[in-house]
């Protein structure tokens, strides 16, 4: 493995460019049906990335979080790191929660 630098994007800050890392979310995303697996999978293997893009790019591969704003998924990643799944359910209930119920600031802002 030491001759080969096929692995090495996995390190943190070695993602690269858009067109290098937009691909291999794409891959993850479609090889892991499981939404908190895919998840876990971008966040260890896109350290670098800041979250409020790697949220983005996600939710660019994933249909399932169609209905959720990108700072909704950010969401996601910081109950990832600290609540792992457990703590991931209850994040993604309540925000799907808040917008089947229309809160107080989905009347104003639109995403």
């Amino acid at each position: 493995m030491a001759d080969s630098d096929d692995w090495r994007w996995v390190l943190p800050g070695q993602q690269g460019n858009p067109a290098e890392v937009m691909p291999r979310i794409r891959a993850i995303c479609e090889q892991l049906p499981d939404l908190f697996d895919a998840m876990f999978l971008l966040l260890a293997t896109h350290q670098g990335l800041p979250r409020e893009i790697l949220a983005a790019a996600t939710k660019q591969c994933r249909g399932d979080l169609g209905d959720l704003g990108r700072d909704d998924v950010v969401g996601l990643y910081t109950s990832i790191l600290n609540g792992g799944r457990q703590g991931f359910d209850a994040v993604l209930r309540a925000k799907r929660k808040d917008r089947r119920s229309g809160s107080a600031l989905g009347a104003w802002v639109k995403e």
